[in-house]
């Protein structure tokens, strides 16, 4: 059977680390799989791409697939059209989903962690096998750029110690993980309209549609991008159409969650959902929160304080 393994469109390094690296694994465990990446690459993963000198795969070959493997994906909202979900025989995520209901004939595996690079680096030592090694460097960076520098809440003991694992057989450093985020800082500060556009994702909250946005950056000054920010946000959310949105943006320095949104209506949820306050179309929140971490949020408001 001919396996196409791969993420959602314009993935993240989590995306691009699992497709590649578990893909490798199933041919190396006698199946035959391919691993492609659909869309732009995300600013972390042309990290690895520019300074690393890693070979990314993301123009897929005209072929046929007799079954799908979707890796930090749950669900059919933004796949590549070519995967039929008739034909997902396995998923592995890392979210609060119900992956069940779309891909009722799946192997799947859905742990609340940090990082689904950290189930495929567990995949691999289940195997009693290693990961080539410019994977090894994809999946490190992934599980610090999805637990935020191993600080955000979301961040387990299993994330942990894959982190160990890798650095113990392949000599990686936290330094690859700062070069990262610097490195992605830089090109999304270059073009703010284009990083917003590029990792935009709608979600169903309150029976509207609402836009959420995301930038994780090295260091951010609010007051000095604010405009910017105002303008890219509104120019994308009129191409969008939604009916309101924000923008989650995460100082590691700091360990803050900057949230910009427009419209009161929007601030008015967040606040609640959040126990925050807004001024001038901002709030913080420290310990800094995933996108991922704050929609459920909103349709599930915590009591004050339960963020901590």
């Amino acid at each position: 059977m001919k396996l196409l393994v791969t993420a959602k469109v314009h993935p993240d390094l989590d995306g691009t680390a699992c497709t590649l690296a578990y893909a490798d694994l199933l041919n190396r465990i006698g199946q035959s799989a391919e691993g492609s990446v659909f869309g732009d690459l995300q600013s972390e993963v042309k990290y690895f791409q520019h300074q690393q000198g890693i070979s990314l795969p993301h123009a897929i070959k005209k072929a046929k697939y007799e079954g799908f493997v979707l890796v930090d994906a749950s669900s059919m909202k933004g796949l590549p059209d070519i995967v039929r979900p008739a034909k997902v025989i396995e998923v592995i995520d890392h979210r609060v989903g119900e992956p069940r209901k779309e891909f009722p004939g799946a192997k799947i595996q859905n742990d609340l962690i940090g990082a689904a690079a950290t189930i495929i680096v567990e995949r691999f030592q289940k195997a009693g096998l290693c990961p080539q090694p410019d994977h090894a460097k994809l999946l490190y960076g992934a599980i610090f750029h999805n637990t935020l520098n191993l600080l955000s809440t979301n961040t387990t003991d299993r994330d942990r110690r894959a982190i160990k694992y890798l650095e113990s057989r392949f000599g990686l450093t936290p330094e690859l993980a700062r070069d990262m985020f610097k490195f992605s800082s830089d090109l999304i500060l270059a073009d703010i309209h284009k990083a917003i556009s590029d990792d935009s994702k709608e979600f169903a909250a309150f029976k509207s549609a609402v836009r959420a946005y995301q930038l994780i950056l090295w260091r951010f000054q609010p007051e000095v991008w604010s405009s910017q920010i105002a303008a890219a946000v509104g120019e994308t959310d009129a191409l969008s159409h939604c009916e309101w949105s924000f923008l989650n943006v995460i100082d590691l320095k700091s360990n803050t969650s900057f949230i910009f949104c427009p419209t009161p209506a929007g601030r008015a949820i967040l606040s609640s959902a959040l126990s925050t306050t807004f001024s001038d179309s901002w709030a913080a929140l420290h310990p800094a929160l995933l996108r991922k971490q704050i929609m459920p949020l909103l349709t599930s408001p915590p009591v004050s304080g339960s963020l901590r």
